[in-house]
């Protein structure tokens, strides 16, 4: 395979050699209070349903300069608490 991938150059977008590039995709479920302005409320539920909740970046209302990964843990741990809370007794 390494002859394979070696075969042809990568048509890598040219960058400067000091720059690091990265994708995290992040706000395409935002949260909000108002539902006409994001997908979840403040404890990740889906606006309108009872029961379906959305953990992850794509809740973030805006992306930020830094790696989300400590962000989404964080909100996880929050999510479980809540879902503790709300759902624990059933």
């Amino acid at each position: 395979i390494r002859d394979w991938v070696l075969a042809e150059p990568l048509d890598w977008p040219e960058t400067d050699e000091d720059e690091v590039g990265g994708k995290h995709h992040m706000g395409t479920t935002r949260m909000a209070d108002d539902p006409k302005r994001g997908v979840v409320d403040r404890d990740c539920r889906v606006h309108g349903l009872a029961n379906l909740y959305i953990g992850g970046s794509s809740v973030f209302p805006s992306g930020g300069h830094a790696n989300p990964t400590y962000t989404v843990v964080q909100l996880a741990l929050r999510l479980g608490d809540h879902l503790g809370r709300t759902l624990g007794g059933r």
